[in-house]
């Protein structure tokens, strides 16, 4: 009886110990991308940025970098610390407020007077202090214009 109690002691301590070292922490690229773009009454842009951890950690995002092109055309570069953390498999925006080039301005306006789309293009790097990380992302869509919204494209 006393040799089942031990074996049964030692089995619990060995379940016990593979359990703890739990799931494996996994860091993979994060990736950037526009959610919404709004045109601000004043000619500036409103741009909602999706920021996706891939990671299967939370990270907190310290920095972003990034160019933004408007159908080829370079419509903004900014740099911006987004502050904050993503959990794991989870996205979260952060809204940047910029005032557009020329020829993005245009093409946004002529898209959202037809109707009609435009394509995007948002790449640079991002980083992370926690876990500290530093990719580089490059991203490309298009944009509609939100009906019922006036200046509002996804």
């Amino acid at each position: 009886m006393r040799n089942v109690k031990i074996l049964a002691l030692l089995l619990l301590a060995a379940l016990l110990a593979a359990c703890a070292g739990g799931p494996p922490k996994r860091i993979f690229p994060p990736q950037a991308s526009l959610q919404e773009l709004r045109v601000q009454p004043d000619g500036q842009w409103a741009a909602s940025i999706r920021i996706q951890n891939f990671s299967t950690v939370p990270m907190r995002f310290s920095s972003l970098d990034a160019t933004l092109l408007v159908n080829g055309g370079e419509a903004a570069r900014f740099t911006l610390d987004p502050g904050l953390s993503v959990g794991p498999g989870s996205n979260e925006l952060v809204t940047h407020v910029f005032r557009p080039s020329d020829a993005a301005r245009a093409a946004v306006d002529a898209a959202l007077a037809s109707r009609g789309s435009v394509r995007y293009a948002l790449s640079g790097r991002i980083a992370a202090s926690e876990p500290k990380t530093d990719h580089p992302f490059d991203y490309q869509s298009g944009l509609n214009p939100v009906p019922g919204l006036a200046g509002v494209l996804r």
